[in-house]
């Protein structure tokens, strides 16, 4: 079983998804730029809680590229959150790329866009945050600050919780920032002395890694994707229910669909398949609802997809990458542990297991 535990930059990982990973976080649904209240000075107060820091970004800079970024991993492991300027370029790749005919997104082309975007955009702030001990081990072993962030200069923000917390605002170069990018480039860098300044610490409460269902689907009524009206009677119809949790923005997902159709005409009677759509918000999210059913209807999916509104609200949190999927008996418990990541071959061992050990 994969699991997605280093989440990547949310523009960056918009696109590199679609063609590279096993699975995806939700949380690299991105928040747009302006999506959060502005207050009265004009600035946008974001608790990252995950990461026990509460970040106050002027919306003039946000306009200029400036985007803080959902709490994430470094490459050694360490927990961090970032803010990236995107420039214009880079933001009009990402939306070439996210905007494009899937026939025509092939990898190579996927590649070449987040190459582009990669170029074109800068980290202008990084913070790690360690356990207080863990972090006094490693300076007593001689490593650097800089080599802790990755990032050049580097330097002690302080300690909140049991934690220490290193900050950078890092000396990159332009990259192939055009002139007037540069400009915009340098500007935002020096605004995130403004952004330091401002910081603040809250208490501390880390992301579940772990995949947590409980033991029993919840109490249910929702709609398919059809507007049909479905409750847990679903799954009274069948001994096992394959459910997989899915997303608009997961690559994997979609790329897994037809063949999830495939599996669907194979199997036995007494099984079935049913796919939990995650990121429809809401019954008037028509976004996402026709996003949705287009990415159904081009796999020629026909087997059961619902909407997973409010009723499903403590289950989904529990949920930590795209594709989940897990098995649920006829009386609605959830059985076995469930699979996070695009793994037809887990899902059918999991069936065949299931099955196997409950003949009767």
């Amino acid at each position: 079983m994969k699991r997605i535990k280093n989440y990547v930059a949310i523009a960056l990982a918009t696109v590199t998804i679609l063609t590279t990973v096993s699975g995806c976080s939700p949380t690299q649904k991105a928040e747009t730029n302006g999506a959060l209240p502005v207050n009265s000075d004009g600035n946008v107060t974001t608790e990252v809680k995950e990461r026990g820091l509460k970040f106050t970004i002027s919306q003039e800079y946000m306009d200029k590229g400036v985007t803080l970024e959902g709490y994430n991993q470094n490459l050694d492991g360490y927990r961090i959150v970032s803010i990236t300027y995107y420039s214009p370029t880079a933001t009009e790749a990402l939306e070439t790329i996210i905007n494009m005919d899937e026939e025509k997104r092939t990898k190579e082309v996927s590649d070449e866009y987040t190459q582009k975007i990669w170029n074109t955009s800068r980290t202008i702030m990084d913070i790690v945050m360690l356990e207080t001990d863990e972090y006094k081990k490693l300076v007593d072993s001689g490593t650097s600050l800089d080599k802790i962030t990755g990032y050049s200069p580097s330097e002690e923000l302080g300690i909140n919780d049991g934690y220490t917390y290193i900050i950078s605002i890092p000396d990159l170069d332009n990259g192939d920032l055009s002139e007037d990018e540069i400009k915009q480039y340098n500007q935002c860098k020096e605004y995130m002395k403004t952004v330091k300044e401002n910081l603040s610490f809250i208490p501390v409460e880390l992301e579940n890694t772990d995949t947590v269902l409980g033991e029993t689907m919840p109490s249910f009524t929702t709609n398919d994707l059809n507007g049909n009206a479905v409750t847990n009677d679903i799954f009274g119809k069948k001994k096992l229910t394959v459910v997989n949790v899915w997303g608009t923005f997961c690559g994997p997902c979609i790329e897994e669909m037809p063949e999830l159709q495939k599996w669907s005409e194979e199997m036995s009677d007494n099984v079935q398949i049913i796919g939990l759509v995650g990121d429809i918000e809401g019954e008037n999210d028509k976004k996402h609802l026709d996003l949705a059913k287009k990415i159904v209807d081009k796999a020629g999916v026909n087997f059961t997809n619902l909407i997973a509104n409010d009723d499903f609200k403590d289950m989904m949190s529990g949920i930590i990458g795209f594709p989940t999927t897990f098995l649920v008996d006829q009386n609605g418990a959830i059985v076995g542990d469930p699979i996070v990541g695009a793994e037809m071959d887990s899902y059918k061992s999991a069936v065949e297991a299931y099955l196997n050990g409950n003949a009767n």
